[in-house]
C-alpha cells in the first residue's frame, strides 16, 4: 500500500497496531473543509487509531480525534472556540447480516464490514463531522444590544388569552 492513510482494518485490528497522525481540514475532503461553521480552514485535528480485540473475541479500531477548532458562532458572527475531543470504538464484522444483527441488539454499538481496505482519514472526517454542534453559538457573545433583542418577552398573544378567560 503506497498510501500512508490505508490500512487492512481486520490485520490491523488483529495485530494490535497503532497509528498516529495530524491533517489541516484544508487537506480533508470538500464534505469537511466546505462546512460554514470553520473560522480557520487551517486548523489542525490530530488522530490516534489503536486496533485491538474485545471480550467477545471481535476486532475493533479505537480512534480518537482532537483539535482546537475556531468555529463561526451563529449569533454574532464571530469566531468562537470548540475543543474536538472524540473517542469511539468501531467494531469490525464480517459481513453486513452479523453487522446489523449486533446492532440491533446493541444500540450503543459502532460497527462497520471489514474491508480489505480502509482510508483512516475517511473515518477522521466522519467522526469531525459528527462531532460539530449544530448551530455553534457563544454562551454569550458580549453584545448587549443583541442580547436585549434576545431576552425573554411577554406574549403577546397572552392578552388574548386572558380576554377569553374573562367571559
Amino acid at each position: 500500500m503506497s498510501d500512508l492513510n490505508l490500512i487492512d482494518p481486520a490485520a490491523f485490528a488483529a495485530e494490535k497496531q497503532s497509528l498516529q497522525g495530524r491533517f489541516l481540514l484544508s487537506q480533508l475532503d470538500e464534505r469537511v473543509w466546505s462546512h460554514e461553521y470553520f473560522a480557520d480552514k487551517q486548523s489542525e485535528v490530530s488522530f490516534t487509531l489503536q486496533g485491538g480485540q474485545d471480550r467477545l473475541q471481535r476486532l475493533f479500531l479505537d480512534l480518537s480525534v482532537t483539535g482546537n477548532l475556531p468555529l463561526v458562532c451563529q449569533r454574532c458572527i464571530k469566531p468562537m472556540a470548540f475543543e474536538l475531543k472524540e473517542n469511539s470504538r468501531i467494531v469490525l464484522f464480517d459481513d453486513e447480516a452479523v453487522l446489523d444483527e449486533a446492532m440491533l441488539s446493541d444500540e450503543e454499538l459502532e460497527g462497520m464490514v471489514a474491508e480489505s481496505e480502509m482510508d483512516v482519514r475517511v473515518l477522521v472526517e466522519d467522526q469531525i463531522l459528527m462531532a460539530l454542534p449544530f448551530s455553534p453559538r457563544h454562551e454569550s457573545c458580549g453584545n448587549t444590544a443583541l442580547e436585549e433583542v434576545n431576552q425573554d418577552k411577554p406574549n403577546p398573544f397572552a392578552v388574548l388569552a386572558g380576554l377569553k378567560s374573562s367571559r
